[in-house]
């Protein structure tokens, strides 16, 4: 493990460190709870319990286990009210997932995040649920009956395999169990919140056993869209954040000897609401800049964000012996999610512009891992398989009305380029020696050209503006030709005269000039709609060996390898724009017409050697070094042959594990993380573009951190908590251009993370009648969106933007007696705390159109619960 001391050496690092261990030792961290099983219960001091997690393929006590592991238990996630990995991540240091939308967004480890958009990439951290390896598109699921989730941060490719360079997510759903129970449950709450869930298990026989769950939720929007297009009369409008969904699992295991069992699950997931939301802030956007108003318009056609999903896992578990077992495991998982959403933020149809996100995919997974466990080894391996087939269709849709603005900045363009052209030779050159020797001291070049530019009347706002293009035909020689040609010699063309002769102006200019992209406003309000058509074939297999050595009692060696290797298949198809039917011979202005396939392979072998040593019973102390791997892959929106390269990861850790004066739990580690190839997207506008599109770029990354997870145990009714994390990123970034256009150097930047911290208290007050508990936490988080490399200029006036997230949450509690009826009353985000959390927009540049998303406010509501 490096010195952290010569990678964290400014004053502001050594401040926050300084100010997390005061904080530390004065409130100490909710450890997330979890049942314990039998083998654990021992462990128990002072009501502390011990989780268990399944963290290296094997069922192990949390404290024991020598990597930095965070777990959030079934009881958290009822207390604080959460129904997604967004709204859990507050509890682990390290780990975020974003919200923005359910079908795109994804897991950010160690400050770490993956492209959530193009098909032909993959996370850099890996997310399973119930063992089974979950793509992109398809891991952001609701919590529906779920036992626990497992964070893995550092590389987990020994284990996990694919796409593990980060870490893992594990989701661990309650399986059937050797008993009736059920329960229903409503909660209601701020903006028309509803949601239901409802619970069953009952064993059918002596070893077979049922287990089925449903939860729906809906909440009604926090900014009311009143945007009433023609185009959507007979679709349905969504207010911005309007939720809408549903998910259910039922699950059988049969046991089917002493020694063998076999579980077979299905689950559901029905997503149907409102697309990602566009808060404009431009001068166009009904709100004019006030980004919380009540009221926006998004003139999206038939926007909205959908996913129809299935999956089915079957998993075998058999024990040769007391020593040799396995486990198999078999899924097939089928999604198709649907995303068009409003990427202008206004109703301005000259303006409006629309993406669609559609994927159908599918992915086959099986397992087979063996296990083998004597007094000196402890030992897992197995070999894995996943074939994934997707399809992924983007659309781009802008009016005509839309086109023709971005074709009158073509103009403009050609225009200036005309002038300058002109002003060089009158002037001799066009340096800015030239200029000051001809117009006088102090001018330049581009300054002269710019003032001949204004003062014949340019640049053109819009090539319908009547005045506009009549000014623009008479500066360019057409005007005199056309009013010939229409009879009129010798009369000056004018705005009047365009009106009143529709399109034969455009008509004829187009024809003049071969540039059938000039064309009139008969055409406003038609759509025109420019695709990429991909299709992706990925396999990947791995064979994997991991093996935990007694050295002594109280010191362990483990070392493993995995062996993996990807390939993908994938195409382009980009077919002419749907306006050509209109409007014959007209070229794509967006995408570039291509037809294209590529293949390409990738393997890797990583592995891990982790030493740990148990210190006495309740300390353990591990160092570990550890690789990843996740392949390359294709830019789904950029064409190329050329894949881009694969990530690789290299981590040194340490940590300290605890239980101190038998009511403190100690969670601490450090790590310095070499990250090389990150897949990242960005927004770029190129000079061949009108507009910024979603473009992966390879950058290097060098990370240290510390990462603190601790909780205090005050007495049997109290516990304090808080989890925060030190982070230093040194980023190598290349040449690029951001979403405004601007080209931005290849350079290195050190980012210090956000100091970040969650602080919990748990209390659970004796009044003789039933059980009452108060669960409250509160979430800072410091904003750093200022040091992002090639910030645009339009965000920096954006306050809220800029704004530390302060979060307060609570729930009170009680349960009767007979744990039959539970009650609660809850809040989210007390202090009615209002942030932007994105702000940009592949148009926010070429068309003056800006938009983000923006939190809910303050929420309150109730629960109750029912047990059977």
């Amino acid at each position: 493990m490096p010195y952290l001391g010569k990678k964290i050496i400014n004053k502001n690092i050594i401040t926050k460190a300084i100010i997390s261990s005061l904080a530390i030792a004065s409130c100490w961290v909710n450890a997330q709870e979890s049942t314990v099983n039998t083998e654990n219960a021992q462990a128990k001091k002072n009501d502390i319990e011990i989780v268990t997690v399944t963290a290296q393929k094997r069922v192990q006590n949390i404290l024991k286990v020598p990597i930095t592991v965070g777990s959030v238990s079934a009881n958290l996630i009822k207390e604080s009210g959460s129904t997604l990995l967004s709204e859990i991540d507050k509890f682990i240091p390290g780990f975020e997932f974003g919200d923005g939308t359910m079908t795109q967004d994804g897991i950010t480890m160690r400050g770490i995040s993956s492209p959530g958009i193009s098909v032909g990439g993959d996370p850099s951290s890996a997310s399973f649920y119930d063992d089974v390896y979950m793509p992109q598109a398809a891991h952001n699921v609701l919590f529906t009956d779920i036992a626990r989730i497992e964070v893995l941060k550092g590389p987990q490719g020994t284990l996990f395999g694919r796409n593990a360079a980060m870490g893992v997510v594990n989701v661990v759903p309650n399986a059937p169990q050797d008993e009736t129970e059920a329960f229903v449950k409503a909660t209601f709450g701020t903006d028309n919140l509803q949601r239901y869930e409802m619970m069953g298990n009952i064993a059918l026989t002596d070893n077979f056993f049922v287990r089925a769950n449903f939860l729906s939720t809906e909440q009604d929007g926090i900014v009311k869209n009143i945007a009433r297009p023609i185009w959507n009369e007979n679709n349905k409008i969504w207010d911005l954040g309007a939720v809408n969904h549903q998910a259910g699992r039922i699950a059988v295991l049969w046991n089917i000897s002493d020694k063998t069992n076999f579980q077979l699950s299905y689950d559901f997931d029905d997503l149907n609401q409102a697309p990602s939301m566009a808060v404009g802030i431009s001068e166009f956007s009904y709100s004019k800049g006030d980004i919380f108003a009540n009221k926006a318009e998004n003139d999206v056609e038939g926007g909205k964000e959908t996913r129809d999903m299935y999956g089915v896992i079957a998993k075998l578990n058999h024990e040769f012996s007391d020593e040799l077992s396995m486990k198999y495991i078999v899924s097939y998982r089928d999604w198709e999610t649907y995303n068009r959403q409003d990427e202008d933020g206004t109703a301005d149809q000259t303006r409006y512009f629309d993406t669609i996100n559609n994927e159908i995919s599918n992915i086959f997974y099986t397992e087979l891992q063996v296990n083998y466990i004597s007094n000196k080894i402890n030992a897992v391996a197995g070999f894995s398989y996943s074939k994934e087939d997707v399809k992924q269709n983007t659309y781009l849709t802008l009016t005509a009305d839309t086109a023709a603005r971005l074709i009158t900045g073509e103009l403009n363009n050609t225009i200036r380029d005309g002038v300058a052209a002109q002003v060089a030779t009158m002037i001799g050159g066009s340096s800015d020696a030239n200029a000051a020797a001809a117009f006088g001291d102090g001018v330049t070049f581009n300054g002269a050209v710019d003032a001949l530019f204004s003062a014949n009347g340019f640049p053109l706002d819009h090539l319908w503006n009547a005045g506009e293009w009549a000014n623009t035909l008479n500066a360019l020689g057409f005007g005199e030709s056309i009013m010939t040609g229409i009879g009129m010699p010798g009369v000056p063309l004018t705005g009047d005269i365009v009106n009143a002769t529709g399109d034969i102006t455009y008509d004829a200019v187009a024809q003049a000039m071969g540039f059938p992209e000039i064309f009139g406003p008969s055409n406003r309000g038609k759509f025109w709609r420019e695709s990429i058509i991909n299709t992706g074939n990925f396999t990947n297999w791995g064979i994997y060996g991991d093996l935990d050595y007694s050295v002594t009692d109280k010191w362990h060696v483990i070392g493993g390898l995995r062996y993996s290797k990807d390939t993908k298949d994938f195409t382009w198809n980009i077919p002419q724009n749907s306006f050509a039917a209109i409007r014959p011979g007209v070229q794509n202005l967006l995408f570039k017409q291509i037809d294209l396939a590529a293949s390409d392979s990738w393997s890797k072998v990583t592995g891990r050697l982790v030493s740990s040593y148990q210190l006495d019973d309740d300390q353990m102390v591990f160092a570990s070094y550890s690789t990843g791997y996740k392949s390359g892959g294709y830019d789904s929106l950029t064409p190329n042959t050329q894949s881009f390269s694969p990530e690789n990861t290299t981590n040194y850790e340490i940590g300290y594990k605890a239980i101190l004066w038998d009511e403190v739990v100690a969670n601490v580690s450090g790590y310095y993380l070499e990250l090389k190839n990150l897949q990242s997207s960005i927004s770029s506008k190129t000079p061949d573009n009108f507009q910024a599109i979603p473009t992966i770029i390879n950058e290097d990354k060098n990370i240290t951190g510390v990462e603190f997870d601790l909780r205090w145990n005050v007495s049997s009714s109290l516990r304090l908590g808080v989890v925060t994390e030190i982070r230093s990123t040194d980023n190598y970034s290349p040449d690029f251009y951001n979403a405004e256009g601007t080209f931005i150097k290849a350079q290195k930047t050190t980012i210090s993370a956000a100091s970040k911290y969650t602080y919990t208290l748990d209390w659970m007050p004796d009044f003789g009648v039933g059980t009452t508990n108060l669960h409250v936490d509160y979430v800072f988080e410091e904003n750093i969106n200022a040091q992002q490399v090639g910030l645009e200029e339009y965000k920096k006036p954006i306050d809220a933007y800029f704004r530390d997230t302060k979060n307060l949450n609570g729930r009170l509690s009680w349960l009767s007696s007979n744990d039959k009826l539970e009650i609660g009353l809850w809040t989210k985000n007390l202090l009615d705390n209002r942030y932007m959390f994105s702000l940009g927009g592949y148009a926010a540049q070429v068309l003056g159109v800006p938009h983000g998303r923006i939190n809910r406010g303050r929420e309150v509501g109730m629960d109750v619960k029912y047990s059977f």
